[in-house]
């Protein structure tokens, strides 16, 4: 069997990697950098995809190294609690129901540490893929390593890398969106907020600095705080880094009387697009390579895995099972339309919803969460949808 070329070693990749490793599909994982990368991004996953790493016996080591959050809550900067939002009441919809914490580096550690014991693969990093080109027998990628410039022969690649995806680069698709005009501030802590009432995840609405606030395991598994403020497209990386402007940031947030330990800080451009095709020929693209969000809500990345679980899927019923290539295409329409309809709408929405600065809307908006919680029907149709049951169920019904 030829194998498949998979670039990208982020969580989507690693996870590609092992659903072919465990299907016995040879493969061999391109990627770029010299290590699994450890600064603070994605760290949410959601019950949907927990099902999913469930049907490859990964659940359970993501269960023992994440933190487990029953609940989150939506508040306001002035006035607090908003809502609190209950996932036991989606309890009969899923086998897991809360969000579990753990950093998107973790996981790729439990995915990579699985793939060891099983063959027919290789993953090798600083592995650079600069170009990408098919025919009607496979695909050829070039690649630039420490020692020098090689090339690979698959029957099809999967990019998995990222937002600025080689592989979607070398395909005939655009992507299409927009880049918000402001930068997204992440700072880490070890502060405990639970001190002040908050949750392990929250939604701190304000119209002049709203912010989200939640708990990861952080690099001892002791725990770590992350704050994600808007910042100023305007402003030098090194202003918004300095020492004062991060701890006046935080005080402003929640003054606790003494500065905050700041771990960890990271900047970066934040976008909404999605790819105009997910497949063209023998090439293919999931996660970020596919679409990009804002990360309001902690959909992107298990928008991601389960596009891994979607395509794999389908690539098996091909590559073992004589299928027509034809399931790439229902892998394109099931993935897209709901990274369209879900992804793109629900990401946007939360960020305008978190900035509102319209009194009278935001009364309105506060009201209606207030609502939803109270209501146990209306509770369950607005988590299934947050919780991404809804968008998985509406892939599943397109053909």
């Amino acid at each position: 069997m030829d194998q498949v070329l998979i670039v990208g070693g982020g969580p989507v990749g690693f996870t590609v990697a092992l659903i072919l490793a465990k299907r016995g599909i040879p493969f061999t994982l391109l990627e770029g950098g010299d290590k699994i990368f450890d600064d603070p991004r994605a760290g949410t996953i959601h019950p949907p995809t927990l099902e999913m790493f469930a049907t490859i016996g990964v659940v359970d080591t993501m269960l023992e190294r994440g933190i487990t959050v029953p609940n989150y809550q939506y508040r306001d900067r002035k006035t607090g609690v908003v809502a609190d939002f209950d996932l036991g009441a989606i309890a009969a919809d899923t086998p897991y129901p809360f969000r579990l914490m753990l950093e998107q580096h973790n996981l790729c550690y439990i995915l990579r540490d699985m793939l060891k014991d099983l063959g027919q693969h290789e993953a090798l990093m600083e592995h650079r893929v600069v170009a990408v080109e098919q025919d009607a027998a496979g695909v050829t990628a070039h690649v630039e390593s420490p020692a020098g410039k090689k090339t690979f022969r698959g029957s099809h690649i999967i990019g998995c890398d990222g937002g600025r995806s080689q592989v979607r680069k070398s395909m005939n698709v655009d992507f299409e969106g927009f880049t918000y005009p402001e930068r997204f501030l992440v700072l880490s802590t070890r502060h405990d907020f639970r001190q002040a009432g908050y949750a392990y995840t929250n939604y701190i609405a304000d119209p002049d600095e709203w912010c989200a606030l939640f708990k990861v395991p952080g690099p001892d598994n002791k725990g770590m705080w992350r704050a994600v403020f808007a910042a100023a497209a305007s402003a030098p990386p090194e202003v918004i880094f300095e020492e004062a402007s991060v701890q006046d940031r935080l005080r402003r947030f929640l003054d606790k009387g003494s500065p905050y330990e700041v771990v960890h800080r990271n900047l970066y451009d934040v976008h909404q697009r999605v790819a105009t095709r997910y497949r063209d020929g023998r090439m293919l693209i999931a996660g970020d390579a596919a679409h990009i969000n804002n990360p309001l809500g902690g959909m992107g990345m298990n928008f991601g895995l389960h596009d891994a679980f979607n395509l794999t899927d389908k690539l098996a019923r091909v590559l073992l099972d004589g299928a027509s290539d034809d399931l790439f295409d229902l892998y394109d329409r099931q993935r897209r339309t709901v990274a369209q309809e879900y992804l793109q709408r629900q990401t946007i929405e939360n960020k305008k919803n978190i900035e509102l600065k319209d009194e009278a809307q935001r009364a309105a908006f506060h009201a209606e969460l207030r609502g939803i919680a109270a209501d146990p029907v209306k509770l369950r149709a607005y988590l299934l949808r947050v919780a991404m049951i809804e968008g998985v169920r509406r892939a599943a019904s397109i053909v």
